[in-house]
């Protein structure tokens, strides 16, 4: 059987319970750091569809911070939309969550997985005050202090691409999927958000106007996963 030497060295044994005290402690210390950042400062998200391509496409990964208020809201903005904002969650699912994204990265976890429709990113193209229409799958809009229409390019405070499709010749601009939406006025507080992928219609299209103290969460500020299209926002 082999002696330790420091079993019979009490100066080998305080500097052996001193690097375990270390550990634990750089452990205990990145674990609390991890979930103060990813509380209240930092969130990661995984694309599970292709609802923002061209822009993020499935699999991509994205930053998110909460520090977001609707005074500061601008057209383009990418933003999370969360439909559980104001739902109680379980203690017992969020520890699990917790623990899971901490030790592989965000890239498990497991209760997020069975709640993929809680939240959605979408782009704000619409605010507050906005008269708006859609043709062509282009958003046309009227801000409350002007007196004709511009697209959302025009207006939008960066640049992005759109996906869409040709229509079937004559056909009817009043049937889904027609890239068409009738004329509506914003009220105070409320936004219109749209994919990318404007052929997909899960949107404001679909919703209507989205109500920013209850369901924007927070704006997306990185796109740091495939690393060679990093992006910040």
């Amino acid at each position: 059987m082999t002696a330790k030497y420091r079993n019979f060295s009490y100066t080998a044994k305080r500097e052996y319970q001193n690097k375990v005290f270390f550990i634990v402690f750089l452990v205990v210390f990145t674990f609390l750091s991890y979930i103060l950042i990813t509380s209240y400062l930092l969130k990661t998200y995984r694309l599970q569809t292709d609802t923002m391509f061209p822009e993020i496409s499935t699999g991509d990964m994205v930053l998110m911070t909460p520090i977001y208020s609707q005074a500061s809201a601008k057209r383009g903005d990418l933003v999370v939309i969360d439909d559980t904002l104001s739902q109680n969650k379980s203690f017992f699912k969020s520890v699990v969550n917790t623990l899971t994204g901490f030790f592989t990265f965000q890239l498990l976890r497991p209760f997020d997985l069975q709640s993929e429709d809680a939240y959605s990113i979408r782009r704000i193209v619409g605010l507050p005050g906005d008269t708006l229409y859609m043709e062509n799958f282009v958003l046309h809009i009227k801000t409350k202090d002007s007196s004709h229409f511009l697209t959302e390019f025009e207006l939008a405070q960066q640049n992005y691409d759109i996906e869409v499709k040709d229509l079937p010749e004559h056909w009817d601009s009043s049937l889904p999927f027609s890239g068409a939406y009738p004329e509506t006025v914003l009220k105070e507080g409320e936004y219109f958000v749209l994919c990318d992928n404007r052929i997909i219609t899960d949107d404001s299209r679909l919703w209507g106007a989205v109500e920013g103290d209850k369901k924007i969460y927070g704006k997306i500020i990185l796109k740091y996963w495939p690393f060679k299209e990093f992006k910040s926002y």
